[in-house]
C-alpha cells in the first residue's frame, strides 16, 4: 500500500475491488455477514486461522494482510502519542501561564500596597523551584536531570535566603545545613546513576541507609537534647534492617510471587510491633504491650476485658501474621513443587 490506513478500510476496499458483497464474501469464509461487518468497522479482528481463506477470497498476499494490520495498529499508536503529547502540552503552558501570572500579579501588589520588594523573592523562586520540575525538563535536550537537578537546587536555597531575607533570624545556618544534608542524597543517586551503569538499585539504597545518620546529626546539632544515640539511632538501625529485607525480598530472593508477598506480608505484619517495642524501650515507657504481647491471645483479651482499646491493633497484627504465614506457606509449598518439577 502506498498510503497507511484503518485495517477495516483496507478489508472493504478489498472486497468492493472484488465485486463482492459483505454477504457474498461472508459466505465463502463460512462466517455471518455481521462479522464481516465488523471487520470492516474495525470493531474486531478476523482470527489468524482465517488469514489465508480472506487472502484467497480477496485475491491479496498474506503480507498485504499483515501490512495492513500494522498499518492499523501504527495508525493508533500515532494517535495516542498525539493524545499524550497533546495533554503534556496542555500542562506544560498551563504551569507557565500560571507562574507568569503569579510573579507578575505579586510584584505588582508587592510594590503598590508595601512600597518595596521583600515577599516578592519567595514567590520568585518558589515559582522558579516549581518551573524546574514542571517546565524546565522539556525545554532541555541535553544533560536533562544535571541540568533539572541543579537548577532545582539553586532555587531551593534561593527560596530559603528569600524567606531569611523576609523573615530575619540566625534559624537560617540550620536551615542551609539540613538543607544541603537533604540535597546531597539526590546528587548521590545522580551520582550512582551516571557513573555506575550496574547494580543501580542496590547502591542507592546503601546511600539512603548511610545518610539518615549524618541527616540526624545534623538535626540534633541544630536542635539539642539526648536523643540522637539512645532513640534515633537505634530506631534508624531498625529502620535499616526492615528496609534491607524487603529490599533483599523483592530484588535477591529468588522465588515465586506467593513466596515473595508472603515473606513481605510478614515483615508488613512485624514492623510495628518491632518499632513501638523499640520505642517503648529507648524512651523508657512501659504503657504499651510488648513485642511479644502483641501476638498472645491471652494478653489480647485480658486488655479487651480491661477496656484498653490497644486490644484492637493487637487483633489486627494477629490476623496479619497468620495470612502472612498463610501465604508463605503456600509459597513455600509452590516452590518446592516448582523445583522438584525444574
Amino acid at each position: 500500500m502506498n498510503e497507511k490506513r484503518s485495517f477495516g478500510e483496507y478489508i472493504r476496499k478489498k472486497r468492493l475491488e472484488a465485486g463482492l458483497t459483505q454477504k457474498e464474501l461472508a459466505g465463502r469464509l463460512f462466517v455471518t455477514e455481521s462479522t464481516v461487518s465488523k471487520w470492516e468497522r474495525a470493531l474486531s479482528y478476523p482470527d489468524v486461522s482465517m488469514v489465508t481463506p480472506i487472502c484467497a477470497a480477496l485475491g491479496i498476499t498474506e503480507h498485504e494482510f499483515f501490512t495492513a494490520c500494522d498499518d492499523d495498529q501504527a495508525h493508533l499508536q500515532e494517535r495516542q502519542a498525539a493524545v499524550w503529547r497533546g495533554v503534556v502540552t496542555g500542562a506544560r503552558r498551563f504551569f507557565a501561564a500560571g507562574y507568569a501570572i503569579a510573579v507578575v500579579v505579586c510584584f505588582i501588589c508587592d510594590l503598590a500596597i508595601f512600597h518595596a520588594l521583600d515577599w516578592f523573592w519567595i514567590v520568585l523562586t518558589g515559582c522558579a523551584l516549581s518551573f524546574c520540575f514542571t517546565n524546565l525538563p522539556f525545554l532541555v535536550r541535553r544533560n536533562r536531570w544535571t541540568v533539572c537537578l541543579g537548577g532545582a537546587s539553586v532555587s531551593l536555597i534561593l527560596l530559603l535566603l528569600a524567606c531569611w531575607r523576609y523573615a530575619g533570624g540566625w534559624w537560617i545556618v540550620g536551615g542551609l545545613c539540613i538543607t544541603a544534608v537533604c540535597l546531597a542524597l539526590p546528587w548521590s543517586w545522580w551520582a550512582v546513576w551516571r557513573f555506575y551503569g550496574k547494580r543501580v538499585l542496590p547502591l542507592c539504597g546503601a546511600v539512603l541507609t548511610g545518610w539518615l545518620f549524618p541527616l540526624l546529626a545534623v538535626v540534633w546539632a541544630f536542635t539539642g537534647g539526648d536523643w540522637l544515640i539512645s532513640a534515633a539511632f537505634p530506631l534508624a538501625v531498625a529502620g535499616a534492617a526492615f528496609f534491607w529485607a524487603g529490599f533483599a525480598v523483592f530484588y535477591w530472593l529468588k522465588a515465586g510471587p506467593w513466596l515473595k508477598a508472603g515473606a513481605a506480608a510478614l515483615l508488613a505484619s512485624l514492623a510495628t510491633p518491632v518499632f513501638n517495642s523499640l520505642c517503648d524501650l529507648v524512651l523508657e515507657e512501659r504503657g504499651g504491650p510488648r513485642f511479644r504481647d502483641y501476638f498472645s491471645v491471652g494478653d489480647m483479651l485480658a486488655r479487651r476485658a480491661a477496656g484498653d482499646l490497644s486490644w484492637v491493633n493487637m487483633l489486627i497484627f494477629q490476623i496479619m501474621l497468620a495470612c502472612a504465614l498463610a501465604v508463605a506457606a503456600v509459597g513455600a509449598a509452590a516452590e518446592v513443587r516448582r523445583r522438584r518439577e525444574g
